[in-house]
């Protein structure tokens, strides 16, 4: 199973972008990992001078942890027992802020396994992602 997720959110003040795709199957016991070239990206569109690893790369995989470990706990527990591995994640230098990367990483679980939870994270007047 695939599932993608493209935060796209202007405000008058604010510009938010953050793209992550995962993939995951059933397992009997559930883990996440974040793939070795999630950033493969930037390499194929910029070389491997530009495209190699950028200040906030860490940053973006700690987020793309939690936004899938937090989609998951969302889940019924029925729906819990994946292995789930973020396969790209793509951002911006000046449009990616704060838990972007992990609000983009929580709807493309949800969007992978075809399901929303009653309780979901949202975007503020700000343009800012808060979780409940």
């Amino acid at each position: 199973m695939e599932g993608s997720y493209k935060l796209l959110r202007q405000t008058s003040r604010w510009a938010r972008f953050a793209q992550v795709t995962v993939s995951g199957e059933a397992s009997a016991e559930p883990a996440v990992q974040v793939g070795a070239d999630v950033s493969g990206w930037r390499v194929r569109s910029y070389g491997p001078t530009v495209g190699a690893v950028q200040v906030g790369d860490e940053q973006f995989r700690a987020e793309a942890l939690d936004g899938v470990r937090y989609a998951l706990a969302q889940l019924p527990e029925e729906s819990r027992g994946l292995s789930v591995s973020v396969v790209e994640i793509v951002t911006s230098p000046v449009d990616t802020g704060p838990d972007d990367v992990k609000f983009a990483a929580a709807h493309a679980v949800w969007a992978m396994v075809g399901r929303q939870p009653g309780r979901q994270p949202w975007i503020d007047d700000t343009g800012a992602p808060v979780f409940p």
